[in-house]
This record gives structure tokens, C-alpha cells and sequence, in this order.
């Protein structure tokens, strides 16, 4: 019977002993939580498979997103403190070091559209036949010399670039530059960034007219579009143009502050659509996530 109870007390100290180092261990794992300074190592990817950011540069390198000179380092944050996308954010809580986990994150906790970062345009459209501009322009004079260089005098003919247009420098002052068109009657005019050629067909005193050179059944490629325009119609008044279809495509467009921003250009049954939404805007990202470290 000692025998017995001394087995039994063993058995407990041993238990006990078991469950107090188990304790212990558990309290030393460090787990993500709100006001943690993380780093991570990530791959984003869309749902078919495709990387679109990393933090690792062998990975940018397989993936076509090398950048020469970009720096790929660990993502470094403060969780809860939304300095990165909600689901990304949230997705790192109870995280521990050396864990790897995949976060799956709808839109509306990445990237949701934004609708005023989409135009639609009409398919056809109509236009001025006739284009009137003044004849006598006044530009800044930091303007006027960024466009056409500085050390320039009154009475001097200047060619405007890429164009075949000249203008005669009327008066300079410190502030401005005032200038006019030399256009002649009957003239034709051209600029490399128009989709077609002028005819001046009137000058008077203040303005001048021109009027756009096209044909009926003319296709136009538009400078920097990737789809073509047809004439449809010529009035006196109004030239009407249809849109060619093309495939969805993107391509660099200004936005309104002429930054080149990536556009997706897209058509329905009545317009063109010009979608200024970042790539990843609207869709379920995937993240592949290592956390490398925790600051409490």
C-alpha cells in the first residue's frame, strides 16, 4: 500500500509539474494583437492565380513587376491603426512569428470602386464643325517661356511646336506675353496631337474660324486611343462621329490633372467607358503572409 500512495503522489507532482511547464510555454508565444508593430514579409495575388505586389524582390523578378530601383523590403505597421487595407489589417491578429497564413479579402475590405473614377461617353457623339479662337492671346510670362524658351522680342514670329501654326509677339511685359495668329485665309492647319487638319475660312478683327477637315465615312484614329472613329455625318453646323468597338484594353490616359494614369476602356450597347480605377479596385485579393517579427 506505500508503495501505492507514494506512486499516486508521484504521479500527481509529475502531472502537476507537466501542466505548470505547460503554461509556461504557452505564455512565451507571442500572438498578433491591435497596437503591435509588425513586419511582414507578402505576396498579393488575384484570384486567378496572377501577383500583382510583393515585398520580395526574386518574386517581383518571376513575376514580370521588377522595378529597377525599387526598394522590396519587409511591411512594416502598427495593426489596428489602418496604415494598410482593413483586410489585411484585421487578417494579422493572433498571428505568430513565423507563421504563415493566407488572407483572403473581399473588395469592400481592399480596394472598392470608386465611381468618379469612371466616365462614360457617348458611342456617337456630335461636334462643332467650325472651331473659333481669339486672334490675339495674352499668356503668363513664366508660361510663355516654359512652352517656347526665354530671350524672346516683340515683332518676333515663332512656329508653336509640332505644328505648323506661327504667331508674332505683340508685347512682353515682367508678368505676360501678349501674341497673335498668323493665320491666312484659306489656309490649312495641322497639329500632331489633333485627330485631323483645319481650313481657316474666316478672320476678323477679333477671331479667327476654322473648320475641320473630314469626309463622310472617314475613319480617324485619335491620338493615344486604342479604337478608331468613323464620320458619320457633315452638317453645316455639327460633324456627327460614331466610336469603333475594341476588345476591353488599358491603356495611359491624362486624368483631370494631367497625370498619364492607367485607363480601362471598355463598350456597352451606347457608350465607351473609361474606368480610372487601380487594377486591383473591385476584386477579392489574396495575400500570402510570413510575419517575420513583433514589437510589442
Amino acid at each position: 500500500l506505500w508503495m501505492s500512495d507514494i506512486m499516486k503522489k508521484l504521479l500527481i507532482l509529475i502531472l502537476a509539474a507537466a501542466i505548470l511547464f505547460s503554461g509556461c510555454v504557452d505564455n512565451t508565444v507571442q500572438t498578433v494583437k491591435k497596437g503591435d508593430n509588425i513586419s511582414v514579409d507578402y505576396v498579393g495575388s488575384f484570384e486567378n492565380g496572377t501577383v500583382f505586389d510583393t515585398s520580395n524582390e526574386s518574386v517581383a523578378m518571376a513575376n514580370g513587376l521588377f522595378t529597377p530601383g525599387a526598394t522590396y523590403e519587409l511591411l512594416n505597421f502598427t495593426v489596428g491603426k489602418r496604415q494598410v487595407i482593413e483586410g489585411f489589417d484585421d487578417g494579422v491578429i493572433g498571428m505568430k512569428k513565423g507563421e504563415t497564413r493566407i488572407l483572403t479579402i473581399p473588395p469592400e475590405k481592399a480596394y472598392p470602386v470608386d465611381p468618379g473614377q469612371i466616365r462614360a461617353s457617348p458611342i456617337i457623339v456630335e461636334i462643332p464643325a467650325n472651331n473659333t479662337v481669339n486672334k490675339e492671346e495674352v499668356l503668363p510670362k513664366d508660361n510663355f517661356e516654359q512652352y517656347f524658351g526665354k530671350n524672346h522680342t516683340v515683332g518676333e514670329s515663332i512656329q508653336i511646336p509640332n505644328t505648323n501654326i506661327n504667331i508674332t509677339i505683340n508685347n512682353i511685359t515682367s508678368e505676360e506675353v501678349s501674341f497673335t495668329y498668323d493665320f491666312k485665309l484659306g489656309s490649312n492647319v495641322w497639329d500632331s496631337r489633333a485627330p485631323w487638319n483645319e481650313t481657316v475660312i474666316k478672320i476678323d478683327e477679333k477671331n479667327v474660324t476654322l473648320r475641320s477637315n473630314v469626309t463622310k465615312n472617314q475613319v480617324i484614329q485619335e491620338p493615344g486611343y486604342p479604337f478608331t472613329t468613323t464620320v458619320i455625318d457633315i452638317g453645316d453646323k455639327n460633324i456627327t462621329l460614331k466610336r469603333n468597338p475594341v476588345p476591353d484594353t488599358t491603356v495611359k490616359l491624362p486624368d483631370m490633372f494631367g497625370q498619364m494614369i492607367p485607363t480601362k476602356i471598355s463598350f456597352n450597347e451606347t457608350s465607351v467607358i473609361f474606368d480610372q480605377n487601380p487594377e486591383v479596385a473591385g476584386k477579392t485579393l489574396i495575400f500570402n503572409v510570413t510575419l517575420i517579427s513583433i514589437d510589442k
